[in-house]
Protein backbone atom coordinates (compact mmCIF):
# COMPACT_ATOMS: atom_id res chain seq x y z
CA UNK A 1 0.00 0.00 0.00
CA UNK A 2 2.90 2.42 0.78
CA UNK A 3 4.60 1.67 -2.33
CA UNK A 4 1.33 2.38 -4.40
CA UNK A 5 0.86 5.71 -2.33
CA UNK A 6 4.52 6.93 -3.53
CA UNK A 7 3.85 5.66 -7.20
CA UNK A 8 0.68 8.34 -7.45
CA UNK A 9 2.88 10.74 -5.85
CA UNK A 10 5.23 10.70 -8.20
CA UNK A 11 2.69 10.96 -10.64
CA UNK A 12 0.71 13.19 -9.84
CA UNK A 13 4.29 15.16 -9.13
CA UNK A 14 5.43 14.85 -12.62
CA UNK A 15 2.21 15.94 -14.04
CA UNK A 16 1.66 19.20 -12.27
CA UNK A 17 5.12 19.46 -12.69
CA UNK A 18 5.11 19.38 -16.51
CA UNK A 19 2.17 21.62 -16.51
CA UNK A 20 4.62 24.06 -14.61
CA UNK A 21 6.90 23.62 -16.98
CA UNK A 22 4.90 23.67 -20.31
CA UNK A 23 3.67 27.03 -19.18
CA UNK A 24 7.52 28.76 -19.64
CA UNK A 25 8.90 29.34 -22.92
CA UNK A 26 12.71 27.95 -22.09
CA UNK A 27 13.76 29.04 -25.73
CA UNK A 28 16.05 32.09 -25.17
CA UNK A 29 14.98 35.41 -25.82
CA UNK A 30 16.82 35.22 -29.99
CA UNK A 31 16.04 31.17 -29.62
CA UNK A 32 19.25 29.87 -28.72
CA UNK A 33 19.66 25.83 -28.38
CA UNK A 34 20.75 24.89 -24.52
CA UNK A 35 23.92 23.91 -25.67
CA UNK A 36 25.12 27.61 -26.03
CA UNK A 37 24.54 28.15 -22.21
CA UNK A 38 26.66 24.58 -21.36
CA UNK A 39 29.50 26.48 -23.33
CA UNK A 40 29.75 29.55 -20.88
CA UNK A 41 30.17 33.22 -22.16
CA UNK A 42 30.16 32.47 -26.18
CA UNK A 43 32.32 34.52 -28.19
CA UNK A 44 29.58 34.15 -31.28
CA UNK A 45 28.65 37.10 -33.09
CA UNK A 46 26.29 35.49 -35.50
CA UNK A 47 23.59 35.46 -32.87
CA UNK A 48 20.77 37.75 -32.39
CA UNK A 49 19.25 38.88 -28.88
CA UNK A 50 15.78 40.50 -29.04
CA UNK A 51 15.79 42.66 -25.91
CA UNK A 52 12.22 44.52 -26.82
CA UNK A 53 10.59 42.29 -29.61
CA UNK A 54 9.22 43.74 -32.23
CA UNK A 55 12.01 44.74 -34.42
CA UNK A 56 12.71 43.73 -37.66
CA UNK A 57 16.15 45.47 -37.64
CA UNK A 58 18.96 44.17 -36.16
CA UNK A 59 21.96 46.52 -34.72
CA UNK A 60 25.39 45.36 -34.25
CA UNK A 61 27.31 47.06 -31.46
CA UNK A 62 28.58 50.02 -34.21
CA UNK A 63 25.00 50.47 -34.67
CA UNK A 64 24.18 51.15 -31.43
CA UNK A 65 26.91 53.69 -31.15
CA UNK A 66 26.29 55.63 -34.13
CA UNK A 67 22.82 56.33 -33.40
CA UNK A 68 24.36 57.33 -29.73
CA UNK A 69 26.74 59.86 -31.69
CA UNK A 70 23.60 61.11 -33.41
CA UNK A 71 20.42 60.89 -31.42
CA UNK A 72 21.70 60.95 -27.48
CA UNK A 73 20.23 63.83 -26.31
CA UNK A 74 23.51 65.06 -23.82
CA UNK A 75 26.01 64.67 -26.56
CA UNK A 76 23.04 66.61 -29.11
CA UNK A 77 23.29 69.50 -26.08
CA UNK A 78 27.27 69.92 -26.38
CA UNK A 79 26.65 70.71 -30.04
CA UNK A 80 23.87 73.24 -30.14
CA UNK A 81 26.27 74.86 -27.16
CA UNK A 82 28.55 75.14 -30.00
CA UNK A 83 26.37 77.10 -32.37
CA UNK A 84 26.11 79.82 -29.58
CA UNK A 85 29.69 79.99 -29.29
CA UNK A 86 29.67 80.56 -32.90
CA UNK A 87 27.25 83.64 -32.40
CA UNK A 88 29.57 84.93 -29.44
CA UNK A 89 32.21 84.91 -31.76
CA UNK A 90 30.14 87.22 -34.32
CA UNK A 91 29.69 89.68 -31.30
CA UNK A 92 33.54 89.99 -30.39
CA UNK A 93 34.35 90.44 -34.67
CA UNK A 94 31.37 93.51 -34.09
CA UNK A 95 33.75 95.65 -31.83
CA UNK A 96 35.98 95.82 -34.28
CA UNK A 97 33.75 96.57 -37.47
CA UNK A 98 31.64 99.95 -38.38
CA UNK A 99 27.69 100.21 -38.00
CA UNK A 100 26.07 101.79 -40.68
CA UNK A 101 23.12 103.50 -40.47
CA UNK A 102 20.25 104.95 -42.39
CA UNK A 103 18.59 107.60 -40.67
CA UNK A 104 14.90 109.30 -41.59
CA UNK A 105 14.15 112.71 -39.34
CA UNK A 106 11.55 115.20 -39.53
CA UNK A 107 12.30 118.16 -36.87
CA UNK A 108 10.18 121.32 -36.30
CA UNK A 109 11.65 123.84 -33.74
CA UNK A 110 12.21 127.37 -33.02
CA UNK A 111 15.78 128.90 -32.18
CA UNK A 112 16.06 132.43 -31.89
CA UNK A 113 20.03 131.43 -30.89
CA UNK A 114 21.54 133.48 -33.77
CA UNK A 115 19.43 136.65 -32.81
CA UNK A 116 21.18 136.93 -29.72
CA UNK A 117 24.37 137.25 -31.01
CA UNK A 118 26.03 140.91 -31.93
CA UNK A 119 27.35 138.70 -34.97
CA UNK A 120 24.07 138.34 -36.46
CA UNK A 121 22.67 142.04 -35.41
CA UNK A 122 21.42 140.68 -32.17
CA UNK A 123 22.36 141.34 -28.62
CA UNK A 124 23.42 145.22 -27.69
CA UNK A 125 23.91 146.40 -30.76
CA UNK A 126 26.34 149.48 -31.19
CA UNK A 127 23.55 153.43 -32.17
CA UNK A 128 25.44 153.78 -35.61
CA UNK A 129 24.89 149.95 -36.58
CA UNK A 130 23.56 150.57 -40.20
CA UNK A 131 21.07 147.52 -40.46
CA UNK A 132 19.21 147.80 -37.17
CA UNK A 133 15.79 147.50 -38.11
CA UNK A 134 16.42 144.88 -41.04
CA UNK A 135 17.06 141.44 -39.08
CA UNK A 136 13.91 140.57 -36.91
CA UNK A 137 13.80 140.59 -33.16
CA UNK A 138 14.42 137.15 -31.26
CA UNK A 139 10.84 136.94 -30.24
CA UNK A 140 10.26 137.41 -33.91
CA UNK A 141 11.98 133.98 -35.53
CA UNK A 142 9.12 131.58 -36.24
CA UNK A 143 8.98 128.23 -36.11
CA UNK A 144 10.95 126.03 -38.72
CA UNK A 145 10.34 122.50 -40.19
CA UNK A 146 13.75 120.21 -41.70
CA UNK A 147 13.41 116.66 -43.44
CA UNK A 148 16.66 114.99 -43.55
CA UNK A 149 17.62 111.90 -44.64
CA UNK A 150 21.29 110.29 -44.57
CA UNK A 151 23.54 107.64 -43.93
CA UNK A 152 25.53 107.29 -40.79
CA UNK A 153 29.17 105.83 -40.42
CA UNK A 154 30.75 104.88 -36.80
CA UNK A 155 33.72 103.08 -36.55
CA UNK A 156 35.30 102.82 -33.14
CA UNK A 157 38.32 100.63 -33.53
CA UNK A 158 40.40 99.48 -30.41
CA UNK A 159 42.97 96.84 -32.07
CA UNK A 160 43.84 94.81 -28.77
CA UNK A 161 40.17 95.09 -27.88
CA UNK A 162 39.38 93.15 -30.95
CA UNK A 163 42.26 90.89 -30.81
CA UNK A 164 41.28 89.68 -27.47
CA UNK A 165 37.36 89.57 -27.77
CA UNK A 166 37.80 87.73 -31.20
CA UNK A 167 40.81 85.23 -30.01
CA UNK A 168 38.92 84.61 -27.03
CA UNK A 169 35.70 83.52 -28.87
CA UNK A 170 38.18 81.35 -31.50
CA UNK A 171 39.12 79.23 -28.26
CA UNK A 172 36.39 78.94 -27.27
CA UNK A 173 34.89 77.45 -30.11
CA UNK A 174 38.17 75.24 -30.38
CA UNK A 175 37.70 74.09 -26.44
CA UNK A 176 33.67 73.56 -27.19
CA UNK A 177 35.09 70.84 -29.77
CA UNK A 178 37.19 69.00 -27.17
CA UNK A 179 34.25 69.19 -24.97
CA UNK A 180 32.14 67.52 -27.47
CA UNK A 181 34.90 64.72 -28.13
CA UNK A 182 34.82 64.01 -24.54
CA UNK A 183 30.69 63.49 -24.26
CA UNK A 184 31.18 61.33 -27.21
CA UNK A 185 33.71 59.29 -26.13
CA UNK A 186 31.62 59.24 -22.34
CA UNK A 187 28.41 58.57 -24.64
CA UNK A 188 29.96 55.85 -26.40
CA UNK A 189 31.05 54.21 -23.12
CA UNK A 190 27.73 54.72 -21.77
CA UNK A 191 26.68 52.27 -24.86
CA UNK A 192 28.98 50.14 -24.98
CA UNK A 193 28.18 49.24 -20.94
CA UNK A 194 24.88 49.00 -21.85
CA UNK A 195 25.01 46.63 -24.71
CA UNK A 196 27.12 44.44 -23.28
CA UNK A 197 24.50 44.67 -20.09
CA UNK A 198 21.61 43.08 -23.11
CA UNK A 199 24.73 40.53 -23.38
CA UNK A 200 25.20 39.77 -19.88
CA UNK A 201 21.17 39.55 -18.91
CA UNK A 202 20.57 37.41 -22.05
CA UNK A 203 23.32 35.03 -21.29
CA UNK A 204 22.01 34.86 -17.08
CA UNK A 205 18.61 33.46 -19.00
CA UNK A 206 20.44 30.83 -21.22
CA UNK A 207 22.14 30.03 -17.61
CA UNK A 208 19.09 29.50 -16.00
CA UNK A 209 17.45 27.55 -19.03
CA UNK A 210 20.41 25.19 -18.83
CA UNK A 211 19.60 24.95 -14.62
CA UNK A 212 15.94 24.14 -15.84
CA UNK A 213 16.81 21.27 -18.38
CA UNK A 214 19.45 19.91 -16.32
CA UNK A 215 17.17 19.93 -12.95
CA UNK A 216 14.07 18.34 -15.31
CA UNK A 217 17.13 15.25 -16.24
CA UNK A 218 17.46 14.89 -12.54
CA UNK A 219 14.02 15.08 -11.87
CA UNK A 220 13.57 12.21 -14.79
CA UNK A 221 16.38 10.31 -13.48
CA UNK A 222 14.85 10.56 -9.79
CA UNK A 223 11.65 9.20 -10.89
CA UNK A 224 13.51 5.84 -13.01
CA UNK A 225 15.79 5.42 -10.02
CA UNK A 226 12.71 5.45 -7.82
CA UNK A 227 10.57 3.16 -9.98
CA UNK A 228 14.05 0.70 -10.11
CA UNK A 229 13.49 1.36 -5.94
CA UNK A 230 16.91 2.64 -6.11
CA UNK A 231 15.53 6.07 -4.37
CA UNK A 232 13.46 7.12 -2.13
CA UNK A 233 10.85 9.79 -2.74
CA UNK A 234 12.02 12.18 -1.13
CA UNK A 235 14.96 12.51 -3.84
CA UNK A 236 12.17 12.84 -6.43
CA UNK A 237 10.50 15.71 -4.33
CA UNK A 238 13.20 17.55 -4.10
CA UNK A 239 14.45 17.35 -7.38
CA UNK A 240 10.86 18.88 -8.43
CA UNK A 241 11.08 21.26 -5.67
CA UNK A 242 14.65 22.37 -7.33
CA UNK A 243 13.04 22.80 -10.81
CA UNK A 244 10.17 24.85 -9.65
CA UNK A 245 12.19 27.48 -7.48
CA UNK A 246 14.40 28.03 -10.86
CA UNK A 247 11.33 29.58 -12.64
CA UNK A 248 10.64 32.31 -10.69
CA UNK A 249 14.22 33.07 -11.35
CA UNK A 250 14.21 32.39 -15.03
CA UNK A 251 10.94 34.63 -15.00
CA UNK A 252 12.97 37.78 -13.52
CA UNK A 253 16.39 37.29 -15.43
CA UNK A 254 13.88 37.69 -18.93
CA UNK A 255 12.55 40.84 -17.24
CA UNK A 256 16.29 42.03 -16.69
CA UNK A 257 16.83 41.38 -20.46
CA UNK A 258 13.80 43.91 -21.56
CA UNK A 259 15.00 46.57 -18.79
CA UNK A 260 18.83 46.54 -20.44
CA UNK A 261 17.37 46.70 -23.76
CA UNK A 262 14.77 49.76 -22.18
CA UNK A 263 18.62 51.42 -20.82
CA UNK A 264 20.42 50.66 -24.30
CA UNK A 265 17.27 52.73 -26.29
CA UNK A 266 17.79 55.04 -23.82
CA UNK A 267 21.44 55.67 -23.89
CA UNK A 268 20.62 55.61 -28.47
CA UNK A 269 18.16 58.73 -27.30
CA UNK A 270 15.28 56.12 -28.41
CA UNK A 271 12.17 55.72 -26.86
CA UNK A 272 13.03 53.02 -23.67
CA UNK A 273 10.06 50.99 -25.27
CA UNK A 274 10.99 50.94 -28.57
CA UNK A 275 11.38 47.32 -29.73
CA UNK A 276 15.07 45.73 -30.47
CA UNK A 277 17.31 43.21 -31.23
CA UNK A 278 21.59 43.10 -31.48
CA UNK A 279 23.74 41.41 -32.82
CA UNK A 280 26.05 38.93 -29.73
CA UNK A 281 29.08 40.75 -30.68
CA UNK A 282 31.45 39.74 -27.25
CA UNK A 283 35.46 40.98 -28.48
CA UNK A 284 37.43 40.72 -25.11
CA UNK A 285 40.83 42.13 -25.79
CA UNK A 286 43.33 40.83 -23.45
CA UNK A 287 46.44 42.41 -25.01
CA UNK A 288 49.03 43.50 -22.16
CA UNK A 289 48.51 47.33 -21.76
CA UNK A 290 51.44 49.63 -21.54
CA UNK A 291 51.17 51.67 -18.27
CA UNK A 292 53.15 54.22 -18.86
CA UNK A 293 51.89 54.99 -22.35
CA UNK A 294 48.09 55.17 -21.21
CA UNK A 295 49.34 57.71 -18.34
CA UNK A 296 50.93 59.94 -20.81
CA UNK A 297 47.71 59.57 -23.34
CA UNK A 298 45.43 60.58 -19.99
CA UNK A 299 47.00 63.88 -20.20
CA UNK A 300 46.49 64.61 -23.28
CA UNK A 301 42.74 63.71 -23.14
CA UNK A 302 40.37 65.91 -24.59
CA UNK A 303 38.49 67.49 -21.05
CA UNK A 304 42.30 67.88 -19.72
CA UNK A 305 43.16 69.71 -23.13
CA UNK A 306 39.92 71.89 -22.70
CA UNK A 307 40.36 73.25 -19.54
CA UNK A 308 43.72 74.15 -20.33
CA UNK A 309 42.03 76.27 -23.04
CA UNK A 310 39.85 77.78 -20.59
CA UNK A 311 43.03 79.20 -19.29
CA UNK A 312 43.96 80.73 -22.72
CA UNK A 313 40.62 82.15 -23.22
CA UNK A 314 41.00 84.13 -19.49
CA UNK A 315 44.20 85.31 -20.69
CA UNK A 316 42.74 86.98 -23.72
CA UNK A 317 40.17 88.37 -22.11
CA UNK A 318 42.31 90.13 -19.55
CA UNK A 319 43.93 91.34 -22.87
CA UNK A 320 40.63 93.00 -23.87
CA UNK A 321 39.84 93.82 -20.37
CA UNK A 322 42.73 95.98 -20.47
CA UNK A 323 42.41 97.53 -23.48
CA UNK A 324 39.27 99.82 -22.17
CA UNK A 325 41.90 101.99 -20.66
CA UNK A 326 43.92 101.98 -24.08
CA UNK A 327 44.04 104.66 -26.70
CA UNK A 328 41.94 103.86 -29.44
CA UNK A 329 40.23 105.89 -32.22
CA UNK A 330 36.47 106.87 -33.33
CA UNK A 331 35.58 107.83 -36.68
CA UNK A 332 32.68 109.41 -37.93
CA UNK A 333 30.83 110.00 -41.04
CA UNK A 334 27.56 111.06 -42.30
CA UNK A 335 26.15 112.06 -46.08
CA UNK A 336 22.59 113.16 -47.09
CA UNK A 337 20.03 115.66 -47.76
CA UNK A 338 18.40 118.40 -46.12
CA UNK A 339 15.06 120.15 -46.72
CA UNK A 340 12.40 122.32 -45.79
CA UNK A 341 9.41 120.48 -47.45
CA UNK A 342 10.29 116.62 -48.56
CA UNK A 343 9.45 118.41 -52.33
CA UNK A 344 12.55 120.24 -51.65
CA UNK A 345 15.02 117.86 -49.99
CA UNK A 346 16.75 116.86 -52.82
CA UNK A 347 17.44 119.63 -54.56
CA UNK A 348 20.89 121.00 -55.51
CA UNK A 349 22.67 122.25 -52.58
CA UNK A 350 20.75 120.57 -50.14
CA UNK A 351 23.35 117.78 -49.68
CA UNK A 352 24.83 118.05 -46.54
CA UNK A 353 27.72 115.57 -45.10
CA UNK A 354 30.45 115.60 -42.17
CA UNK A 355 33.30 113.33 -41.03
CA UNK A 356 35.43 112.86 -37.57
CA UNK A 357 38.14 111.09 -36.67
CA UNK A 358 38.86 111.38 -32.97
CA UNK A 359 41.74 109.90 -30.72
CA UNK A 360 40.45 108.67 -27.46
CA UNK A 361 42.69 108.61 -24.51
CA UNK A 362 40.92 107.23 -21.46
CA UNK A 363 41.74 108.50 -18.11
CA UNK A 364 39.95 106.96 -15.55
CA UNK A 365 37.26 105.17 -15.32
CA UNK A 366 36.55 104.84 -11.78
CA UNK A 367 39.18 101.70 -11.19
CA UNK A 368 36.60 99.50 -13.44
CA UNK A 369 39.08 97.91 -15.75
CA UNK A 370 41.26 97.39 -12.87
CA UNK A 371 39.04 95.53 -11.05
CA UNK A 372 37.54 93.22 -14.11
CA UNK A 373 41.52 92.52 -14.88
CA UNK A 374 41.94 91.45 -10.81
CA UNK A 375 39.05 89.41 -11.07
CA UNK A 376 40.22 87.71 -14.29
CA UNK A 377 43.63 87.00 -13.23
CA UNK A 378 42.27 85.38 -10.04
CA UNK A 379 40.08 83.19 -12.48
CA UNK A 380 43.23 82.14 -14.02
CA UNK A 381 45.09 80.88 -10.87
CA UNK A 382 41.90 78.92 -10.02
CA UNK A 383 41.66 77.85 -13.17
CA UNK A 384 45.86 76.46 -13.24
CA UNK A 385 45.54 75.20 -9.95
CA UNK A 386 42.06 73.07 -10.99
CA UNK A 387 44.18 72.18 -14.34
CA UNK A 388 46.89 70.42 -11.80
CA UNK A 389 44.23 68.85 -9.82
CA UNK A 390 42.42 67.26 -12.70
CA UNK A 391 45.56 65.77 -13.70
CA UNK A 392 46.01 64.06 -10.79
CA UNK A 393 42.66 63.04 -10.82
CA UNK A 394 42.97 61.63 -14.66
CA UNK A 395 46.64 59.72 -13.19
CA UNK A 396 44.52 58.43 -10.39
CA UNK A 397 41.29 56.86 -12.40
CA UNK A 398 43.31 55.48 -14.61
CA UNK A 399 45.90 53.83 -12.71
CA UNK A 400 42.67 52.29 -10.83
CA UNK A 401 41.33 50.97 -14.07
CA UNK A 402 44.64 49.20 -15.07
CA UNK A 403 44.45 47.50 -11.87
CA UNK A 404 40.80 46.64 -11.80
CA UNK A 405 41.34 45.51 -15.79
CA UNK A 406 43.96 43.52 -14.58
CA UNK A 407 42.00 41.36 -11.89
CA UNK A 408 39.56 41.22 -13.98
CA UNK A 409 41.47 39.63 -16.57
CA UNK A 410 42.80 36.54 -13.84
CA UNK A 411 39.30 36.09 -12.52
CA UNK A 412 38.09 35.35 -15.94
CA UNK A 413 40.57 33.44 -17.10
CA UNK A 414 40.28 31.49 -13.60
CA UNK A 415 36.21 31.57 -14.09
CA UNK A 416 36.48 29.68 -17.61
CA UNK A 417 38.65 27.07 -16.16
CA UNK A 418 36.94 26.44 -13.26
CA UNK A 419 33.42 25.68 -15.60
CA UNK A 420 35.45 23.27 -17.82
CA UNK A 421 36.18 21.73 -14.31
CA UNK A 422 32.48 21.72 -12.60
CA UNK A 423 31.44 21.03 -16.20
CA UNK A 424 33.50 17.46 -15.85
CA UNK A 425 32.22 17.52 -12.51
CA UNK A 426 28.59 17.36 -13.37
CA UNK A 427 28.85 15.17 -16.29
CA UNK A 428 30.64 12.42 -14.01
CA UNK A 429 28.46 12.99 -11.15
CA UNK A 430 25.30 12.47 -13.24
CA UNK A 431 26.83 9.05 -14.80
CA UNK A 432 27.14 7.56 -11.18
CA UNK A 433 23.93 9.24 -10.23
CA UNK A 434 22.28 6.96 -13.55
CA UNK A 435 23.79 4.01 -11.64
CA UNK A 436 23.59 4.38 -8.46
CA UNK A 437 26.98 5.38 -7.27
CA UNK A 438 26.37 8.80 -6.15
CA UNK A 439 23.29 10.54 -3.80
CA UNK A 440 21.20 13.08 -5.32
CA UNK A 441 22.73 15.77 -2.99
CA UNK A 442 25.93 15.17 -4.21
CA UNK A 443 24.83 15.59 -7.70
CA UNK A 444 22.65 18.82 -6.97
CA UNK A 445 25.81 20.51 -5.32
CA UNK A 446 27.68 19.90 -7.88
CA UNK A 447 25.27 21.32 -10.38
CA UNK A 448 25.22 24.14 -8.30
CA UNK A 449 28.71 24.88 -8.54
CA UNK A 450 27.99 24.83 -11.95
CA UNK A 451 26.08 27.50 -12.01
CA UNK A 452 27.87 29.78 -9.82
CA UNK A 453 30.85 29.05 -11.81
CA UNK A 454 28.72 29.87 -15.07
CA UNK A 455 27.17 32.84 -13.64
CA UNK A 456 31.46 34.14 -12.23
CA UNK A 457 32.50 33.49 -15.64
CA UNK A 458 29.86 35.39 -17.08
CA UNK A 459 30.45 38.51 -14.71
CA UNK A 460 33.97 38.41 -14.93
CA UNK A 461 33.18 38.98 -18.69
CA UNK A 462 31.49 42.01 -18.40
CA UNK A 463 34.25 43.35 -16.27
CA UNK A 464 36.48 43.22 -18.52
CA UNK A 465 35.03 44.21 -21.36
CA UNK A 466 33.30 47.66 -19.94
CA UNK A 467 36.71 48.49 -17.86
CA UNK A 468 38.18 47.73 -20.98
CA UNK A 469 36.06 50.14 -22.72
CA UNK A 470 36.39 52.94 -19.46
CA UNK A 471 40.25 52.53 -19.77
CA UNK A 472 40.11 53.77 -23.31
CA UNK A 473 37.59 56.71 -22.13
CA UNK A 474 40.23 57.48 -19.47
CA UNK A 475 43.12 57.90 -22.35
CA UNK A 476 41.47 59.90 -24.29
CA UNK A 477 40.43 57.61 -26.86
CA UNK A 478 36.85 56.20 -28.80
CA UNK A 479 36.38 52.99 -26.67
CA UNK A 480 35.01 51.54 -29.87
CA UNK A 481 38.10 50.58 -31.39
CA UNK A 482 40.32 48.13 -30.21
CA UNK A 483 43.03 48.44 -28.06
CA UNK A 484 45.85 47.30 -30.84
CA UNK A 485 44.36 50.08 -32.91
CA UNK A 486 45.75 52.83 -30.23
CA UNK A 487 49.27 53.65 -31.05
CA UNK A 488 51.32 53.32 -28.22
CA UNK A 489 49.51 51.28 -25.62
CA UNK A 490 50.03 47.69 -26.34
CA UNK A 491 53.41 46.64 -24.71
CA UNK A 492 55.33 44.79 -27.80
CA UNK A 493 54.46 47.35 -30.36
CA UNK A 494 56.76 48.43 -32.80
Amino acid sequence: MPRIIHILTVMILSVGLAALVAGQDISGPAGQADESAKAGWSESAREFITARAGSDTVLSLRDCVELAWENNDRLQAERSRRLELAGLRNQALSTGLPSLDLVGEWSRGRDPTFALDESFGGGDLPEDFPFEGLLPSPSAIPAQTFWRASADLVWTLNPLQVAGAVGAANLGIDRQELIVEATRNEVTESTINAYYRVILTNEVVLAREAEVTNQLEFLEISKLRYELGMATIQDTLQAAVSVANLLPQLRRARQEVANAGSRLNAVMGKDPEAALTITREIPIEMDPIDADGALAMALQRPDVEQLQLYANILDRNRQAQKAEMRPYLSMFGSFGYVGRTTDTMFDPGHDAWRASVALNIPLFDGMLTRGLVQQTEANIKVTENELSGLKRQVEVEVLDLLNSLDTARENYEAARLNLVRSEDLVEQMTMMYRVGKADYLSTLVAESNRSSARENLLQAAYEVLTLTASLKRAIGQSPLQPLTAIQGLVQGEN
